[in-house]
């Protein structure tokens, strides 16, 4: 029987094939050679499986798009590792700060968000509307989950596997950030953020639409937190 993988990392991607392949032999150089690497390829047109497949990786496919959360619960549903660490696939998150997200996890840390906030946001990154949106999102979820965290809508973290497989995530788009993180809170999870380099995005789009997205992002705080207080699962933030 094959050993257990320690990390698993969980790339969702959607129309990646210029990036998805040197971000998976970055990855495995970081996390060793019995890493899992599993791309979800979420209904791609343009190569990303392939790419990711000569560079390694295993591949889990969506005939169709169905959204980035979708993409992330197929992920976590079947990687093995005792850590995951989920990031971003278009270059904006690099593999060189992945060692930083692991680091608290061995010293008593449940969830590690990787922070642009309290790190570097080179030229290009993200746009200020964007950055002023995911501030308020922040500030709702500081105040009804009781936590201090500078940027809550980063999808660059690193998590205990069995916590993330415990949040029945239902997620299927960018509100799925903000589900697992409110999950985790609710559940007493020891959240802490590490500062993190965020660079332009490298290729392809971003699928996101500020106001529907938005939208969505804040119903989902509010469901998750009257949701888990009903279901008497009332946690409060802890630091690591």
């Amino acid at each position: 029987m094959a050993a257990q993988p320690t990390y698993s990392a969980i790339l969702a991607a959607h129309n990646e094939a210029g990036t998805i392949g040197p971000l998976v032999g970055e990855l495995r150089s970081r996390l060793g050679a019995e890493a899992e690497i599993l791309v979800v390829d979420d209904g791609s047109e343009d190569g990303t499986s392939e790419r990711a497949v000569e560079a390694g990786a295993t591949v889990l496919r969506h005939a169709v798009n169905r959204g980035k959360g979708a993409a992330i619960r197929t992920g976590i549903a079947a990687a093995s590792g005792a850590i995951a660490v989920l990031m971003d696939v278009d270059g904006q998150d690099l593999a060189d700060d992945v060692p930083a997200l692991l680091k608290p996890l061995c010293n008593g840390a449940d969830f590690v968000i990787g922070s642009k906030f309290i790190g570097v946001r080179r030229p290009g990154s993200i746009s200020t509307v964007n950055a002023l949106g995911n501030r308020f999102m922040s500030l709702v979820i500081n105040g009804l989950y009781g936590a201090r965290l500078t940027d809550t809508q980063s999808g660059f973290k690193a998590a205990r596997l069995e916590l993330l497989k415990s949040l029945d995530l239902r997620a299927d788009e960018y509100d799925i950030e903000s589900e697992m993180l409110a999950k985790a809170l609710m559940r007493g999870a020891r959240v802490v953020e590490v500062p993190v380099v965020r660079d332009r995005r490298q290729a392809g789009r971003s699928g996101l639409k500020r106001v529907r997205h938005g939208l969505k992002i804040l119903a989902m705080i509010l469901r998750v937190r009257v949701a888990e207080r009903a279901s008497g699962r009332d946690g409060t933030a802890r630091e690591a």
